[in-house]
C-alpha cells in the first residue's frame, strides 16, 4: 500500500456535535486509566507516587474531571473539540475558539502536559495529572471530536442492547433520557462486561498484543487523535446502524464493539506514552530518542545513514546466493503467509460467509521496479520508462502499466482462500479512477475470483492515517453479514481499526504509511 488514503463518507446529511456533553462513564475512564498505569515506567511510577501518595491508583482519579465542572464552568469545553463533520482537518481558530467555557481537550492536553514537565507547584501538578488521565480518556471518545448536533447529545434512541451481559429489561430508555453520546459514555461498556476491570483484561488478550496497534502510538500528537476519533463518527453514526426512528438494537453493539474496544485501548497506550514521556524527558525536553538514535547512551550510538540504509535495504530484497535461492525479504513474506493460510484452514470452516481482506501494493502487487527507479521515493506524476536509467518513474503511469507481478507468497494465500471458499476483498488507498488498471494488474498477476476491489474516492480528502479510510470498509463487509478471519497488509496502518479475527502485518522497510 503507497498511495494516501481518504476517509469514505459512509452518509450523507448526518448530524453530529459536542457543547455540553460529558465523557466515557467512570467505567471507560478507569479502562484506559489502568491500561496506561501498567504500562508506566519507573519514572512515571515516581512522578505520580510523588503527586498522588504511594500505591495511588490512576483509575480511582480518573473521573476527576468530571466531578469539579459543575464548580468550574471554565473547564467544560475542554473536555471535547468541535471539528465540523464534513472535515478532516484541524483548524484552530474554528474548532478551539477561546469561550467562557473554556478552548477546547487539543489545546488542553498540551497545557496539562507542559504544567507536569515544568511546573513547581505540586498542587498544580496534581490537578494536571488528574485532567491528563481524564482527558486523554475523552479524546478516543469518537462523539467528543465531532461538531453537530453536540456530539450526538441531540440524537434521541430508544430500542434494547442486550450485548454480553444483559438477558432482560434491556431498554436503553425513553426518548427524553436516552441519546447516542450517552450510549458511548457508558451503555456499550456495562452491555459488555459488568466490572470495568473485566474488560481490561479483555483487551490485554486481544488488542493490546497487536503489533500494528501498538505502532500507533508513535509519533503522534492530541491534533491526531482528535483527527482520528472524529474519522470514526461515520462508521458508528449512519442510517445503515441507527433507524430513523433513532432505534438501535443488538446490532448496532455488534457492529461498534470492536471501535470501543480499539478506542478504549489507543488510551490507555497513547496516555502512558504521555506520562512516561514527560517524566523522562523534563521540562521543554524533546522526546526521548529511540533506542539506537543519538542522545541515547550518551550520544555513543549514530542514526542510520540513509545512504547505508538504501544499500541495507536493496540487499534485504536481493535474491540470495544460499541454496533456498530467496531473499530474506521473500522468506519472511512467506512465513507470514504460512501463518495466515494456517489460520485459514483453522477457521474457515468454521464460520457461515468467512473473507479474506487483502492490501494491493506491497502486499499483492510488488512495485520494487518503481521504487527502484524512484531512488525509494513517492513520485506520483511523470512518465515511467524503465529502459532508460536514471529516470524517474511517475507512479501513475507504472500502475498503468500493468508491469507489477504479483508477490508469490500472498498469491499463494489468494488461491488457497479461493479453494477454502474464502470470499477475497482487496482493500487499497488507490484511487478509484485507476480501477481499470488496477483490476487489470491483479488478473494479469494471477489473481482471478475475487469478490470486490475497494478503492479510495477519486478526489476524496487525504484522512489522517490510512486506516481511518480501511477500517470502516472492513466494517461494511462485516455489515454484509462476511466474518473477516484474516486481515493481510504491510502498514501497521492496513492493519489498525478492527473487524478481523486476526491481522498479519508483510515485511515492507522501504516505506511508511501512516
Amino acid at each position: 500500500m503507497r498511495v494516501r488514503s481518504t476517509i469514505l463518507t459512509l452518509i450523507a446529511g448526518l448530524l453530529a456535535s459536542i457543547s455540553t456533553a460529558y465523557s466515557w462513564g467512570e467505567e471507560g475512564h478507569s479502562i484506559v486509566a489502568e491500561i496506561a498505569q501498567r504500562r508506566l515506567n519507573a519514572s512515571a511510577s515516581n512522578m505520580v507516587t510523588e503527586l498522588l501518595g504511594p500505591n495511588s491508583s490512576l483509575a480511582s482519579m480518573a473521573s476527576w474531571a468530571d466531578s469539579i465542572r459543575n464548580r468550574h464552568p471554565e473547564t467544560a469545553n475542554w473536555h471535547f473539540i468541535d471539528i465540523p463533520r464534513d472535515s478532516s482537518e484541524y483548524v484552530e481558530a474554528r474548532d478551539c475558539a477561546e469561550s467562557p467555557g473554556g478552548d477546547c481537550i487539543v489545546k488542553e492536553i498540551a497545557r496539562v502536559r507542559s504544567t507536569l514537565a515544568c511546573s513547581a507547584d505540586l498542587d498544580a501538578k496534581r490537578d494536571a495529572l488528574r485532567f491528563a488521565v481524564h482527558f486523554v480518556g475523552d479524546i478516543h471518545q469518537p462523539l467528543h471530536a465531532i461538531k453537530e448536533q453536540r456530539g450526538g447529545n441531540q440524537i434521541k434512541v430508544r430500542g434494547e442492547i442486550r450485548g454480553a451481559t444483559c438477558q432482560s429489561q434491556c431498554e436503553l430508555g425513553g426518548l427524553d433520557s436516552a441519546n447516542l453520546h450517552m450510549i458511548w459514555d457508558t451503555t456499550l461498556i456495562r452491555r459488555t462486561v459488568y466490572d470495568w476491570g473485566d474488560y481490561v483484561d479483555r483487551l490485554e488478550q486481544a488488542w493490546l498484543k497487536t503489533e500494528g496497534f501498538q505502532l500507533r502510538i508513535n509519533s503522534e500528537t492530541p491534533v491526531d487523535w482528535a483527527l482520528q476519533s472524529h474519522a470514526l463518527v461515520p462508521l458508528i453514526w449512519n442510517d445503515l446502524l441507527v433507524a430513523s426512528d433513532g432505534t438501535l438494537s443488538d446490532s448496532y453493539y455488534k457492529a461498534v464493539l470492536p471501535i470501543l474496544d480499539q478506542q478504549l485501548a489507543l488510551g490507555g497506550l497513547r496516555l502512558a506514552h504521555l506520562l512516561n514521556e514527560i517524566a523522562g524527558n523534563g521540562c521543554g525536553a524533546p522526546p526521548t530518542p529511540p533506542t539506537g538514535a543519538p542522545g541515547s547512551e550518551s550520544g555513543m550510538q549514530r542514526y542510520t545513514n540513509i545512504g547505508d540504509a538504501k544499500i541495507q535495504a536493496k540487499a534485504y530484497h536481493a535474491a540470495s546466493a544460499a541454496a533456498v535461492g530467496a531473499s530474506r525479504y521473500q522468506q519472511d513474506q512467506s512465513a507470514v503467509s504460512d501463518a495466515a493460510i494456517a489460520y485459514l484452514k483453522q477457521r474457515a470452516g468454521a464460520v457461515g460467509k468467512p473473507a479474506i481482506v487483502l492490501d494491493i501494493d506491497e502486499t499483492s502487487l510488488d512495485n520494487w521496479s518503481e521504487i527502484q527507479a524512484n531512488d525509494y521515493g513517492y513520485i506520483p506524476e511523470g512518465d515511467c520508462n524503465l529502459t532508460k536509467t536514471g529516470t524517474a518513474c511517475g507512479v501513475k503511469e507504472w500502475d498503468k502499466s500493468l508491469q507489477a507481478p504479483a508477490i508469490s507468497s500472498t498469491l499463494k494465500l489468494f488461491k488457497a482462500a479461493r479453494k477454502l471458499g474464502v470470499a477475497v476483498f482487496f482493500i487499497t488507498g488507490r484511487k478509484d479512477i485507476e480501477r481499470a488498471a488496477t483490476e487489470a494488474n491483479l488478473k494479469l498477476a494471477g489473481y482471478e475470483g475475487w469478490t470486490q476491489v475497494i478503492m479510495e474516492p477519486t478526489g476524496g480528502k487525504t484522512p489522517p492515517s490510512a486506516a481511518d479510510f480501511k477500517a470502516p470498509q472492513r466494517a461494511q463487509i462485516v455489515m454484509q453479514g462476511y466474518t473477516i478471519i484474516v486481515n493481510v497488509g504491510d502498514q501497521p496502518s492496513d492493519l489498525a481499526g478492527g473487524y478481523a479475527e486476526k491481522s498479519f502485518l508483510m515485511p515492507n522497510p522501504f516505506y511508511r504509511i501512516m
